[in-house]
């Protein structure tokens, strides 16, 4: 068996400054997300679709603070190419884009609509994130738990596959991936992952820390974490490496767990997807 430690534990890593473009990234990470849901919702489930309309719009009506986009006086018809729904709903459209704004907290005098701006990681996090806590939140509101959970889960699964065609892919095999994540880099990742290969078709990680889930340690639903953090890595491993690859996942910090647990299983060398126990991830 290889194994090996990579990354380097950052204790004050959310803290860290970082530089993004907000209306890009809101436009790739929230607002696309927000129009293929709303699709997903009115397609599968017509009947909760207004009730979640509705409970979305008055969740961030509850917690917005600032209007960025009349103080702007930016046209929101820019970002309705493609996307319906969008177009639909301006009003839920204007409240997800101002409240992604007013959680990345960058200063007054940034230009938000061209420039990039500096603020700090963690904030960047709970700003892609948050929206899809709402969003599950919302829906549960809307439907209960379970059935809201089960519609989420297979909304999540379902964006990944549509969205495969704009990934680049460059998967070879996971004992090719092992060598790459593995070589030595000039800034280690401050995500501490004990990996490595217990034979050629299986890729074993362990996640000691979770900056996703620090950033959202303010929010007390464990459930609702796990779904908007870890659920999409089931099919991710699958549409973002090879068909071939199927993850599997017992232990999760969104849950409570120590550490995250999981395998990919490359069925083209083997299909045994038994997961190790508790002890082999412990002894590690």
């Amino acid at each position: 068996m290889k194994k090996t430690t990579i990354g380097k534990l950052n204790p004050d890593a959310l803290n860290k400054t970082i530089e993004i473009k907000p209306l890009e990234r809101a436009e790739k990470e929230i607002l696309k997300r927000l129009n293929y849901l709303l699709g997903y919702i009115e397609d599968k489930n017509p009947k909760i679709f207004e009730n979640f309309v509705r409970n979305l719009t008055n969740q961030y009506q509850a917690i917005i603070q600032n209007d960025f986009i009349s103080e702007r006086k930016f046209e929101l018809t820019a970002l309705f190419s493609e996307r319906k729904y969008l177009e639909m709903y301006p009003e839920l459209t204007k409240l997800a884009l101002n409240f992604y704004l007013q959680t990345l907290q960058f200063t007054e005098k940034s230009n938000w609509v061209k420039d990039k701006v500096k603020i700090k990681q963690g904030d960047s996090l709970r700003a892609f994130l948050l929206p899809r806590y709402y969003n599950l939140l919302s829906l549960i509101k809307a439907q209960g738990r379970e059935e809201a959970i089960n519609l989420y889960k297979q909304y999540i699964t379902q964006y990944l596959i549509d969205r495969i065609p704009e990934t680049e892919n460059t998967f070879v095999d996971l004992t090719t991936m092992f060598e790459k994540r593995t070589q030595p880099t000039d800034e280690p990742s401050e995500w501490v992952i004990v990996c490595g290969l217990l034979n050629e078709g299986k890729y074993f990680y362990r996640n000691d820390n979770c900056l996703w889930v620090d950033a959202l340690t303010d929010f007390p639903d464990s459930e609702i974490k796990y779904y908007i953090c870890c659920y999409g890595d089931y099919e991710g491993a699958r549409s973002h490496y090879h068909s071939s690859i199927i993850l599997t996942m017992e232990h999760t910090i969104a849950q409570g767990d120590k550490y995250c647990s999981r395998v990919l299983h490359d069925t083209r060398f083997d299909y045994d997807l038994r997961h190790p126990d508790k002890d082999f991830w412990d002894n590690l």
